[in-house]
């Protein structure tokens, strides 16, 4: 009998284990799959996923590249909700975890970010690229630490792709990431962005 109980406990711990491990490595491999694509990070409005899906598809087709988009809820003001806290908390976790290429983001968090030192200098690519035409003195931050400011946004204003989807593109700058490791394809992805006009 007291073998039966223990058999039971086992087969039940084993049963549990290997759920657990099912749903691990369902998850992980999901953000893995997350983890390989070009992953751009909207902070402002919703435009909600049917529209984020068909951003995906056209940004696809255009850079060649695989995309994912994440969606951050932000005003502009201090959260006023616990949703809005929860959102400004995502953003910080992802950028802490060093997740994301391309941040789209207002003026006041850009800038913040900026002198932090979190994006890559654009200056080589926009001079590369001749997109003169999305840079203004906005777009030149100085970081905490250095003595000249350098390009670290693009204005998002003129961006029709991310209007065409239901983005708010007023006052935003885009930027790509310090940490991210796909620098090269985050680039094209921009390319692609910018060139949707």
């Amino acid at each position: 009998m007291k073998f039966a109980l223990r058999f039971k406990k086992v087969l039940i711990v084993l049963s549990l284990a290997s759920f657990l491990m099912f749903i691990l490595t369902g998850c992980s491999s999901s953000q893995d799959d997350i983890n390989k694509k070009v992953r751009i990070v909207l902070v402002g409005n919703f435009i909600g996923d049917e529209n984020a899906q068909k951003l995906i598809s056209e940004l696809e087709k255009k850079s060649g590249d695989q995309i994912y988009v994440d969606q951050i809820l932000y005003t502009g003001d201090k959260p006023k909700s616990e949703q809005e806290f929860a959102f400004m908390q995502k953003l910080m976790v992802m950028l802490a975890a060093g997740e994301g290429d391309i941040y789209i983001l207002d003026k006041k968090l850009f800038t913040n970010y900026a002198q932090s030192g979190a994006f890559y200098s654009l200056k080589s690519f926009v001079s590369k690229n001749k997109l003169d035409k999305f840079v203004d003195n906005t777009c030149y931050v100085k970081e905490k630490d250095k003595s000249k400011t350098d390009l670290y946004g693009i204005k998002a204003d003129s961006v029709s792709i991310l209007k065409k989807y239901g983005f708010d593109t007023e006052n935003k700058y885009i930027a790509i990431y310090i940490r991210s490791n796909k620098f090269s394809r985050a680039q094209k992805v921009l390319l692609a962005l910018l060139n949707s006009n």
